[in-house]
């Protein structure tokens, strides 16, 4: 007799059935917690500490660390409320690029297009560049201003499906291509957005209604300024509000975090690493490549998107000089110092590197200076810097200060009893250290020998017979 089976969930689809899913699993944070809290006790406690640490920075920083420096005669490194909004900028683009490059294995170097396109959508969408209209909706701009304004809640969803678009349309001509031919494809397009918005300041066209004479659609060399900050509950999120901005931050990186994990542990992100690790295979097994890296690249360039958007409301202006190549660099390589396909890797090395860009380098620049004005400035050299920090990490660490468990198996030799898989299919448990690795494997290399010592110990020993050797002269 069969014990009886409690009947089992419904689970609903779409929208409503993922914030069902995030809403169960935010009651189910505290259970979690002990849970883990019991498994890993000096870990828990180590990332509690880090997390809280990470939410009452900027409050600690403008009431103790910057008073601190301002009355010091040695001042710390602490990086600004402007470095660390920055910081979840630069963040949010990271996550989405390791969905392109990290769960895909699709080399992207025109990410920066997406960030432009972001950008610009909120300045065509919240400033008074296009004066000949007005339009306001649900924005605290008054009636009747001249130019489009549109909150900023509504600007996040719209730079989203924009950059989403626009990767699709990227991804589209670019299916059969791989490797290097992606990166070039890819690094022209990158090129080709910061050209185009810059050029197009004297537009003249005429199709049917469209009348264009000297139209100046993107400001040119100037860009487009104002645009209107982030404003929730009668609270400014400019670059004037302090700490308010960081928090705004924050909450745009936490959501991406959640997204992206969502993503990662879906049907698709299993797909984008089958794609990773052998498309033809993963085609044979039924992964529609079409669709699978059309959502890769779409996805992916979204959260540029919404990146585009913080950083022009946040700012004020944008214009095409904030969207160099080299900004698509520097993303990639704070993925892959971070540890590539880890969303948390790729979030420290953000953290890291736009540290050492924006706080650390200048801050060795001020101290060079006030030992010797000739003397070099760190923060001008600062890709040689990240160059010479690749080098290192390839030689020591190739997989990345937090690989995912796949990537750190397939460049270190796993331990003992530990099967290879994607965090998407084994878990969040960290790889063991190297040292417990190599620990773990001489002892596995030792039980062969000795078990092989074993068996030619008991094999008998075969007999001799001298009237089946041969003679000579026989």
């Amino acid at each position: 007799m069969t014990a009886p089976t409690s009947p089992t969930k419904p689970i609903q689809m779409g929208v409503i059935g993922w914030l069902g899913s995030l809403a169960e699993a935010a009651i189910n944070v505290p259970s979690a917690y002990r849970q883990n809290f019991r498994r890993h006790p000096r870990r828990t406690i180590i990332l509690t500490v880090l997390i809280v640490f990470g939410i009452l920075y900027p409050v600690l920083n403008r009431e103790i660390f910057q008073p601190w420096n301002r009355q010091s005669s040695f001042p710390l490194p602490f990086p600004e409320d402007a470095v660390v909004t920055f910081m979840m900028i630069l963040s949010i683009m990271a996550i989405g690029l390791n969905i392109v490059a990290g769960f895909a294995g699709l080399l992207d170097l025109g990410y920066v297009a997406f960030y432009a396109l972001g950008a610009y959508t909120a300045a065509f969408l919240a400033s008074p560049h296009f004066g000949s209209v007005s339009v306001v909706l649900f924005s605290q701009v008054p009636p009747g201003f001249p130019g489009i304004h549109l909150p900023f809640w509504m600007l996040v969803p719209l730079g989203f499906s924009v950059a989403a678009l626009f990767g699709v349309l990227l991804g589209a001509p670019t299916l059969r291509l791989r490797g290097d031919y992606l990166a070039i494809v890819t690094l022209g397009f990158g090129e080709i957005v910061p050209v185009v918005f810059k050029n197009l300041s004297a537009v003249n066209f005429d199709f049917g209604p469209i009348h264009l004479v000297n139209a100046n659609l993107t400001g040119g060399n100037l860009g487009i300024n104002p645009i209107d900050p982030p404003r929730f509950f009668g609270i400014t999120f400019g670059s004037n509000s302090g700490i308010a901005a960081v928090y705004l931050g924050m909450i745009l990186l936490v959501g991406a975090i959640v997204i992206a994990r969502n993503l990662e542990r879906s049907r698709m992100g299993r797909a984008w690493m089958a794609i990773r690790e052998d498309e033809i295979a993963a085609e044979m097994m039924g992964v529609n490549l079409v669709r699978t890296k059309l959502l890769a690249f779409g996805l992916g360039a979204s959260f540029a998107g919404v990146a585009g958007v913080m950083q022009a409301s946040y700012q004020g202006v944008t214009t095409s000089d904030f969207f160099m190549f080299s900004t698509s660099i520097l993303i990639l390589i704070m993925i892959i110092l971070g540890g590539i396909g880890n969303i948390w890797g790729v979030i420290v090395g953000a953290l890291t590197i736009a540290f050492l860009d924006k706080t650390f380098l200048p801050y060795l620049g001020q101290r060079f200076q006030a030992i010797d004005p000739n003397l070099p400035n760190p923060s001008q050299f600062n890709f040689l810097i990240f160059g010479i920090l690749l080098v290192v990490m390839m030689r020591f660490r190739p997989e990345g200060f937090l690989p995912s468990r796949q990537r750190a198996a397939e460049l270190r030799h796993a331990p003992v009893g530990q099967a290879i898989g994607s965090a998407a299919v084994m878990g969040d448990a960290a790889l063991a250290s190297e040292e417990q690795a190599d620990t773990l494997a001489a002892a596995q290399v030792e039980a062969v020998e000795a078990e092989e010592a074993a068996d030619a110990a008991e094999a008998p020993e075969a007999p001799h017979d001298d009237a089946d050797r041969p003679r000579d002269g026989t």
